[in-house]
């Protein structure tokens, strides 16, 4: 088995060893082949000379560079178009998720087809959580999807996956909905979800980030009316 884990970095060079390291620890108690896909998502800060720096450290760890911020969607995308492993994870790069749980999380691919996390206690600021509640709203409202937390960046999932999603900006929220649509067997898990020691979030009702992904949102539910899937023979 190969593993790909896609990780974005936006301006988090006081994160990114920490992150990049629990991954590799992780990883080496499982038996497996395993990339590092990690993106410089047009940072300012140092981050791209500390993933460099890694990068001559750590060989199985791989630089993709945006000249400038084009968003986590778009670093998960380009992440899955380049990964090779049969199995992709996806995760933050703010050290916020905790990758031990991705060794509970790889044994469920036995019984479905992608595990997604779901963080147990939400160690973000009243802002953040107030952002993600409305979006759920939003999703369960138009698409009918009762996934609560489809913002974890926690994701594992077979490589077969990629070809049911849809390349809009934030397909990542809407992963189980494309999931459901296409009749893949999926689970959500509970996972850690740790304090942001370092840096600062760059997601937050006051930034009003979620109002392209409303617009992501009308996208999907146009699609579910015309989801060629469920017109399909069993």
């Amino acid at each position: 088995m190969k593993i790909s884990i896609i990780i974005p970095f936006y301006d988090e060079e006081g994160n990114i060893e920490f992150v990049i390291q629990e991954v590799v620890n992780v990883l080496k108690a499982i038996p497996c082949e395993y990339e590092i896909l990690a993106f410089d998502d047009g940072s300012h800060d140092q981050t791209p000379s500390i993933l460099q720096q890694l990068s001559r450290q750590i060989k199985a760890l791989k630089i993709f560079t945006h000249p400038r911020n084009l968003g986590q969607g778009v670093c998960l995308w380009r992440g899955l178009t380049q990964a090779t492993g049969d199995v992709i994870v996806t995760m933050d790069g703010d050290g916020q998720n905790d990758f031990h749980d991705v060794a509970g999380m790889l044994p469920l691919l036995s019984q479905f087809d992608a595990v997604l996390g779901e963080r147990i206690k939400r160690n973000d600021p009243l802002s953040k959580r107030l952002a993600t509640r409305i979006a759920y709203f939003f999703r369960r409202l138009i698409l009918g999807d009762t996934v609560r937390d489809a913002a974890c960046g926690l994701k594992v999932m077979k490589r077969e996956m990629i070809k049911y999603f849809i390349p809009v900006r934030s397909f990542h929220l809407f992963i189980p909905f494309m999931l459901t649509q296409a009749g893949i067997p999926f689970t959500t898990i509970g996972v850690n979800h740790r304090p942001r020691i370092r840096g600062r979030s760059k997601y937050s009702l006051l930034k009003f980030y979620f109002i392209p992904n409303i617009g992501d949102c009308l996208f999907m539910w146009r699609f579910k009316k015309r989801n060629i899937y469920k017109c399909t023979p069993s």
